[in-house]
């Protein structure tokens, strides 16, 4: 009598079994995008979600997460300015202390090609990588591109606008509603605090969770 199929299956004790050390942090990472993103067909969304992490993760030992004070320090040298060179911008970035492997990673991301690039657009993108929660990213644009950590609508509107862009769960109806209470607030320096209060900000934040 042929043996049973699972009986041919390899048995492994305990030390055998060798889990690579960042297998949780990309499951986990991976699963709160299906909770997040609900997708209807699993397997395709998951070919291009690994498929996408493949082309935009460096590695390991060298991309670093920037912390806030340093994109404070980048936007400190870079403010006023709508386009400059990428390379003094990456240059800007390294002087703070951001690594070069972590902006290469930003710059393949937001796939800034060209040799010119409006710096605020890759140092949100860094700045999503300082931060585990929508939420601390967001109270994070008042820190960093803000005076005294205030914005007005109109800046707080254009930096949340980017922030968001590739987001699928925030629907174009919910930022018009966000820009509605904004210019409600026109004239008015805003907190986070601020922004927090409004009901199309919630409904956003909901509808990511």
């Amino acid at each position: 009598m042929p043996p049973a199929a699972m009986d041919l299956e390899p048995i492994y004790c305990a030390e055998q079994i060798s889990v690579p050390p960042d297998l949780a942090d990309i499951l986990k990472a991976y699963t709160k995008e299906v909770v997040r993103r609900q997708p209807e067909d699993m397997l395709e969304f998951s070919a291009i979600y690994f498929a996408n992490l493949a082309n935009v993760s460096g590695p390991a030992e060298d991309t670093v997460p920037p912390s806030v004070s340093q994109l404070k320090a980048v936007f400190a040298a870079v403010k006023g300015q709508t386009e400059m060179a990428a390379e003094e911008f990456v240059g800007v970035c390294v002087g703070a202390g951001v690594s070069q492997a972590t902006i290469e990673q930003t710059f393949r991301l937001g796939e800034f090609a060209g040799d010119t690039v409006n710096p605020k657009e890759p140092l949100v993108l860094l700045l999503t990588m300082t931060d585990a929660s929508f939420l601390g990213i967001v109270t994070s644009l008042f820190e960093v591109f803000g005076e005294e950590d205030t914005l007005s609508g109109a800046e707080f509107l254009g930096l949340f606008k980017y922030l968001t862009a590739k987001d699928t769960s925030v629907r174009a109806e919910s930022v018009a509603a966000l820009e509605a209470e904004l210019d409600a607030l026109a004239g008015k320096k805003l907190g986070f605090h601020d922004v927090n209060d409004l009901a199309a900000f919630h409904e956003i934040v909901d509808a990511g969770m």
